[in-house]
């Protein structure tokens, strides 16, 4: 007597295929969602974090460029305040990074990390 199979080929094959078809509907709706998601180049130009400082633990300053006007904001993790608003000559500009001073322990420290230890 020939052994009866559990699952015959054909449920086999039309069950692959409708999986098949699942994670096709699937990768198509997350490239859509991806794609709408993407900021364009002109909305990243309008609005963008300039700088950023830690107070705390959980308190941060940030400064928010909005066009041409700039933002300082508080962000704790209950909320948001504006806690000052430059436009024109009052904007911050970008500051050069600043040189450490040789004598300065992070300048020592790094010299140490790199192997460049002469003190």
């Amino acid at each position: 007597m020939r052994q009866t199979e559990l699952i015959s080929r054909a449920d086999f094959l039309s069950w692959s295929l409708g999986l098949l078809v699942v994670l096709v509907i699937f990768m198509v709706c997350v490239w859509a969602i991806r794609l709408l998601q993407a900021p364009t180049t002109l909305e990243s130009d309008r609005l963008r974090v300039v700088s950023g400082l830690s107070l705390g633990m959980r308190e941060r300053l940030v400064l928010v460029q909005a066009g041409k006007k700039q933002l300082i904001l508080g962000v704790t993790p209950s909320r948001i305040e504006m806690l000052c608003l430059l436009e024109g000559e009052e904007c911050l500009q970008k500051m050069p990074p600043t040189t450490p001073l040789e004598n300065s322990f992070a300048y020592k420290l790094k010299q140490v990390m790199k192997g460049k230890d002469h003190a």
